[in-house]
């Protein structure tokens, strides 16, 4: 959706609403109904705020599948755990059903952050399924170093499980980041 593309390059640029809004020569009060979904915005509109931002707006046939920048919206956004795992996984599907050039792609748009350990596994899953395929890894990816030294496994259900997972058994991005989700666990059945 074109207005979660605008609000996570907003967000990712770091600029207010009201900055973005005074560099694209359009009211706060309209970016902000745009940003939330509220109106979608004219062409002309999306252009100028993407000229402001910096960014090209693209349209790219997904075939429907997830993007690493939907994929964390949906993490951060999820009601409970097992939603958020859900799509994490459906991420790790996607892309590992993709030729090699729809993984870049899939992968090319900077996911807004979750502000949880959801993004080092994020970058973590893409950094491995593009080196499959020795697909170059966006700069985002090596933005999102992880913390070894803390590992962390998702929570899967609505009460926290003691880590079960085996580190060891993690992909090596993932286990860098110390994330523990072993990768027979990624692989769909």
């Amino acid at each position: 959706m074109i207005h979660e593309t605008l609000h996570r390059a907003r967000t990712n640029s770091s600029l207010t609403l009201r900055a973005l809004a005074k560099r694209a020569g359009i009211a706060p009060a309209n970016l902000s109904v745009i940003e939330n979904g509220h109106r979608d915005p004219t062409a002309t509109t999306a252009e100028r705020v993407a000229r402001a931002l910096g960014v090209e707006l693209v349209a790219l046939n997904t075939k429907g599948r997830v993007t690493a920048a939907a994929a964390a919206d949906a993490i951060k956004q999820a009601p409970s755990p097992q939603i958020a795992y859900r799509a994490f996984l459906q991420l790790a599907n996607d892309l590992a059903a993709a030729s090699p050039f729809d993984r870049v792609i899939l992968a090319a748009e900077q996911p807004g952050t979750t502000n949880t350990r959801w993004d080092d596994a994020i970058a973590g899953l893409v950094e491995w399924l593009l080196g499959q395929e020795h697909a170059p890894v966006p700069d985002w990816v090596n933005d999102r170093p992880g913390d070894a030294d803390t590992p962390w496994e998702p929570q899967r259900t609505n009460t926290p499980l003691a880590l079960h997972a085996d580190i060891r058994l993690a992909p090596e991005p993932l286990r860098r980041r110390g994330v523990a989700i072993e990768a027979q666990e990624l692989i769909a059945a």
